[in-house]
This record gives structure tokens, C-alpha cells and sequence, in this order.
């Protein structure tokens, strides 16, 4: 499944998600590649300390090299496809081959994120009509909201449907909207609610996903539940709070995948 992650403006952490989920996917045993889509303002890379790996997605999409070259397994078990931090790179890529690219690796793995750029532009509708899905990154602020709603009807044109929203930076507010308030304007269901969560910036700062920074914070255990929620192997998180006395993402694996073998 092709996954375009969304938002109508910067600043709402859609980078961050689409990097944490691509690690909650892989750790759930889903062969996942993230891509950096935002091939003007390029950050994926920083979050797994790829952003000088070359060759990137420029080279692949300047004709360079192959797009295989370009892809990297980080540590925790994701495959990334970095763009360069580079302006040099930026102009000499031909986005229209963006759609070619995807579909040549996107059979290899089970999900692909591509990490949109923010507002409406030609870069992002591309991105919307390469996708299987819409995952909308809103912070729960009017401005935010109004914006998504133009993704979203983008994406409709596009012929693209909504998978779910991912709901970002909650209880930083007391003035924040509320998540039925949100889902009663967007008519799309939440599938994510991510807390404001210090660790987030400082795993940022180390050059790592939250979810290898400190897999017990609150964001790493929503990440987590969004990933289940996109799979169909919810589990309420909550009850299994005990096995993070040993390999968290492990046991995970093992109490969801072990009903399919009964």
C-alpha cells in the first residue's frame, strides 16, 4: 500500500509521523520504505541521519542512478529513500518522474510512505494521485483544520480517499479543538492521536525517530497504536502495558500474530 502522509501547512510534524510510523511498521514485521517526498525542503533524512547519503532521491530523479542505489536500511528495520539536503540537487530533479519511481519499487515492500510536502502545489498533487491512501497530519487549531480540508478535497479530485487523520500535538492547549469537533468538520475518522511529547524533540536533536530514542514515551506507544490501527491488528495498548519489561515490539508481534495461527 502506497501512503501519502499530508498536511495543509508546515510546522504540524508530518515528517515526524511519517518517520515513526515507518519504524512502527518495520517493527511490526511490515516491509516498510519511507520516501522524502518534499524534494525542495528535504528533512526525512535528518531523523535517521541520512541526509548526506548519496546517492538520493535527486540523483534518482535527475536520471542519475538507479532508484535501488538510492534506497538505505536503517537500524531499526526501515528502508529510507533521502533526498538531499542540497540545492544543486533540488534543481536538477525532474519530479514528473516521481509517479515512474514509485511504481518500479513500490511491489518490494508492504507499505511505502511518502512524506508530502506541505500546502497545495504541483509536488503534492502528484503525491495524492500516486497514492493508495491519504493520511492527514492536523494539529487540533482551526488554521490547521481548514487546511487539511483543501487536502482533502484535493485528494478527492485526485481520486484518492482518506485513510484516516493522525490528530498531532494534543494537550499542549486548553483552547485546542476537540477530536469529535475535528472528525464532525473533516467527515474523516481520527485513527491517531499523538501527544505533545518533549522526547519527540529531543530524539529530533539526536538525529532519531522517537520510537528508537525512548520506545516508553507516550509519543512511541501512539506511534505504535496508529501503525496497528493501519495494519487492522488494533490492539488497546493498555493492555498489554506489561511487556514492555522485555523486547516491547517482540512480544507485539507475537500476541497479534500468534491468533492467526490458531
Amino acid at each position: 500500500m502506497i501512503i501519502t502522509v499530508a498536511s495543509g501547512k508546515g510546522g504540524v510534524g508530518k515528517t515526524t509521523s511519517s518517520a515513526n510510523l515507518a519504524v512502527a511498521l518495520s517493527k511490526l514485521g511490515k516491509k516498510t520504505l519511507v520516501i522524502d517526498g518534499d524534494v525542495s525542503m528535504a528533512n526525512l533524512g535528518l531523523i535517521f541521519d541520512f541526509e548526506k547519503n548519496n546517492p538520493s532521491l535527486h540523483e534518482v530523479l535527475a536520471e542519475e542512478c538507479d532508484v535501488k542505489d538510492a534506497i538505505y536500511k536503517h537500524k531499526t528495520g526501515a528502508y529510507i529513500l533521502p533526498a538531499s539536503l542540497s540545492i544543486s540537487g533540488y534543481k536538477k530533479s525532474d519530479l514528473d518522474l516521481f509517479p515512474e519511481v514509485v511504481n518500479e519499487i513500490s511491489d518490494d515492500y508492504d507499505y511505502v510512505i511518502i512524506d508530502a510536502p506541505a500546502g497545495l502545489n504541483k509536488d503534492m498533487a502528484i503525491h495524492l494521485a500516486i497514492a493508495d491512501k491519504i493520511l492527514l497530519v492536523v494539529t487540533p487549531e482551526l488554521f490547521s483544520i481548514a487546511d487539511a480540508m483543501k487536502i482533502k478535497e484535493s485528494g478527492e479530485m485526485a481520486g484518492t480517499n482518506i485513510l484516516g487523520i493522525v490528530l498531532n500535538r494534543t494537550g499542549k492547549d486548553f483552547g485546542e479543538m476537540g477530536p469529535d469537533e475535528i472528525e464532525m468538520i473533516l467527515e474523516e475518522k481520527i485513527i491517531g492521536v499523538i501527544p505533545e511529547d518533549p522526547n519527540i524533540r529531543s530524539a529530533t536533536l539526536k538525529k532519531m525517530d522517537v520510537i528508537q530514542y525512548s520506545p516508553k514515551s507516550p509519543a512511541s506507544k501512539a506511534y505504535t497504536e496508529l501503525a496497528l490501527k493501519v495494519t487492522g491488528s488494533y490492539v488497546d495498548l493498555e493492555k498489554i502495558e506489561e511487556i514492555y519489561n522485555e523486547s516491547f515490539f517482540e512480544k507485539l508481534k507475537r500476541s497479534i500474530f500468534s491468533k492467526f495461527k490458531k
